[in-house]
């Protein structure tokens, strides 16, 4: 098999078949469960051509409504992302020069608002809180399983935090996954109150219910999303949510 069949991780050790790989994850059932929507489409920013070859060639099978453009540096993806809407952006950590953080803030100055999933080849644990601080949707390594990776579009795209799997025994620290975050961490102008509302407001829970679950009046907790809101900067319950998902914060 020639090279353009491989994937292959950053320091360019190949990885199983890319055919080989397709063939496997395509065979479980929820690997090729449609996504929501039609005509998805996504930006892949890696400056290794083979890996972003091979990531193109995995999601065309397993996501055939995804349109993927490919970016090898970080001034023709800022150019993109001016002009096209993307749904999710895929992001290499290490891109020339620049760091995740530097890539993940020039692309939201240039007016990206989709989610950025983290796609490295560093597995450490510093960096993978590094790029959830800088406003990732997830992270997941350039050696993980192809379900894995599968899986970690799909969140990003629904809004949904990708942490690793649960280390096993014997594994570095570098694969133990990133505890989540109290939202009170993440925006620290909560009120006790506030993040107990915004808690429940994240796990899709109505007033109503986020009332008579803490005691509430309707009214009062109203009141408390208009805060949360206006303190996540955010328009929505939705986009609250998300802003919450993509620094870290989790739902306990």
């Amino acid at each position: 098999m020639s090279d353009a069949g491989l994937v292959r991780a950053k320091d360019g050790d190949p990885q199983q078949p890319c055919y080989a790989v397709i063939r496997r994850v395509a065979t479980r059932g929820d690997a090729t469960a449609p996504l929501q929507g039609k005509n998805m489409r996504a930006l892949w920013i890696e400056d290794h051509q083979l890996i972003g070859d091979s990531l193109e060639m995995l999601l065309q099978v397993l996501m055939p409504d995804v349109s993927l453009d490919k970016a090898r540096d970080l001034d023709f993806a800022t150019g993109l992302v001016k002009s096209i809407a993307y749904e999710v952006v895929l992001l290499d950590w290490w891109l020339g020069q620049s760091d995740g953080a530097t890539a993940i803030k020039a692309l939201r100055e240039a007016g990206c608002e989709a989610p950025i999933l983290v796609v490295s080849g560093d597995e450490r644990e510093l960096v993978m809180r590094e790029a959830l601080a800088a406003g990732a949707i997830g992270y997941v390594t350039k050696s993980a399983e192809p379900e894995q990776l599968v899986k970690a579009v799909r969140d990003a795209l629904q809004g949904v935090v990708h942490r690793l799997p649960r280390r096993l025994p014997g594994e570095s620290e570098a694969h133990a996954p990133l505890p989540a975050l109290d939202v009170r961490q993440v925006f620290p102008d909560l009120t006790s109150r506030q993040s107990e509302v915004f808690r429940l407001l994240m796990r899709g829970e109505p007033d109503k219910r986020i009332a008579r679950d803490l005691g509430l009046s309707d009214t009062t907790v109203k009141s408390h999303v208009r805060a949360i809101l206006q303190i996540v900067g955010a328009r929505s319950r939705g986009e609250a949510a998300y802003a919450a998902r993509s620094r870290g914060a989790g739902e306990a």
